[in-house]
């Protein structure tokens, strides 16, 4: 969900709120209004009938005769009146009430008669009234209870209407306040937009020497701009940095390969004259020319990683796959003292293009690797496969394994395993087997337990792919 969308969900969902807030209260309020104002029409009916009520003496007899006013003359449509003695007997009531009564029981007499009146809510035949219920008092005699209803439908019909009214009203108010609020964001956010867009270009591209446009506003936008900018020029130089760096460094291991390469190559030579014409002691001359041998192997490695680094690619031409596997099979025995087996059946007009030397050095570090790792009463074999598109050479051996913890390293320059795979070696040969499985568009896979052994499986892709039919070192 984009910011856009998140803000006018936002700012709705508070102007919802506030209007529910408010719808809620006007219509309570308004409620209440209504509801005192019928109280204050039925009380305003009863003081009237009250005050018309009038008392004959009887002059020969010890009782007095209370004489009610016609309750019709004080009715109205929706207004109803009823008069109930103490005996529970209706002595009076509207015309207008048909054949219903009003409402009442003892209960309403005692209460009406111990105090001085209240108000409530019936329901008479489906329809609402408000109903007044007073005591009937004349120079302080109760002689019975007034009841004035009136019928609450007007009023129920005005709130149904303001519901109405703020139903709609409200919606509408969100709808268009969603629509111009989601306008307004964008409006707000379109700076941020193109600064995102500038900056994406600039992270996709080479160049970070470009800045975004800062001469805006000095506001939140203007100032984000402004910190990009300074942390591009910061990340500029530090990356123009690790470039000297880097190049450096790869001069560095390029020069002292070339370098190094001419004195190991006299001093071999000369160990091996002098191993051939029997001068000094044996064992120290085998030693020195072990040591002689590890270092060139070194060299040669740090200068194949130099010729990587600096971006340099292989030249590529057609090879027989399966032609190239059984040269390195025939050589594989020579390596170490395992039983060596090979099954190439599966590669039989396998082709594929690449460079038949860095192929054959491939193969060679994963099998010495293999002898290296394995007991002499252990096996190496050597596998063909093929999967979707792709050659597979297997390298399977039943020596020590790689933990978990060691596999995702193992390709790393310099990293030796430590303690199963901790034996000689430079820590670079796996490093170049990488480098060359994908100059060849290809990868490597590998599987280990500790204890049963690995397989180190290379896929390369077959025939010749389009992207490497003219390319050219």
């Amino acid at each position: 969900m984009g910011l856009r969308t998140r803000l006018t969900l936002y700012y709705t969902g508070v102007l919802a709120l506030t209007l529910l807030v408010f719808g809620l209260v006007t219509y309570l309020v308004m409620g209440r209004m209504l509801l005192l104002e019928a109280d204050r029409a039925i009380t305003a009916k009863a003081d009237e009938v009250i005050r018309s009520v009038t008392v004959m003496h009887m002059p020969m007899m010890r009782f007095q005769r209370i004489i009610l006013p016609n309750v019709d003359a004080f009715s109205s449509p929706g207004t109803y009146l009823q008069v109930v003695d103490l005996e529970g007997s209706i002595v009076g009531r509207s015309e207008n009430l048909g054949l219903q009564d009003l409402p009442f029981s003892q209960d309403t007499i005692q209460r009406t008669t111990a105090g001085s009146g209240y108000y409530e809510t019936v329901e008479v035949q489906g329809e609402k009234l408000r109903l007044y219920n007073r005591p009937l008092a004349v120079r302080d005699q109760v002689l019975g209870v007034l009841q004035v209803g009136r019928s609450l439908r007007p009023m129920t019909s005005a709130l149904a209407y303001l519901r109405l009214v703020l139903l709609a009203g409200s919606f509408l108010a969100l709808v268009l306040a969603a629509t111009l609020g989601y306008q307004l964001a964008r409006a707000a956010l379109r700076p941020i937009i193109h600064l995102t867009r500038v900056a994406a270009a600039i992270g996709a591209g080479p160049d970070l020497a470009r800045r975004v446009p800062d001469g805006g506003p000095a506001d939140e936008v203007g100032q984000l701009a402004a910190t990009f900018n300074s942390m591009l020029e910061r990340l500029e130089a530090a990356y123009r940095n690790l470039e000297e760096a880097y190049a450096a460094e790869r001069r560095f291991v390029a020069d002292a390969s070339h370098e190094l390469r001419t004195p190991l190559t006299t001093i071999r030579g000369n160990v091996e004259l002098l191993q051939r014409m029997g001068q000094g002691d044996a064992a120290i001359l085998a030693d020195m020319a072990d040591e002689a041998e590890r270092m060139t192997r070194l060299v040669n490695e740090l200068l194949t990683l130099a010729r990587a680094d600096a971006g340099r690619h292989l030249r590529k031409e057609p090879v027989d796959l399966g032609k190239m596997a059984a040269d390195v099979a025939r050589q594989a025995p020579h390596l170490g003292k395992s039983r060596f087996t090979a099954s190439l059946a599966g590669l039989n007009e396998a082709v594929v293009q690449g460079d038949p030397d860095y192929l054959k050095q491939l193969l060679l570090i994963l099998l010495e690797n293999a002898f290296k790792y394995t007991p002499a009463e252990g096996a190496v074999t050597l596998e063909a496969g093929e999967s979707e598109g792709y050659w597979g050479l297997a390298v399977k051996d039943t020596g020590h394994g790689i933990s978990e913890k060691d596999l995702p390293h193992i390709f790393e320059r310099f990293y030796r395993a430590d303690p199963a795979r901790g034996r000689g070696g430079t820590g670079l040969g796996l490093a170049i087997a990488k480098w060359i499985a994908e100059e060849h568009l290809g990868r490597i896979e590998v599987s280990s337990r500790l204890g049963e052994g690995s397989t180190f499986t290379v896929w390369l892709p077959r025939g010749v792919p389009p992207s490497l039919e003219e390319e050219v070192i």
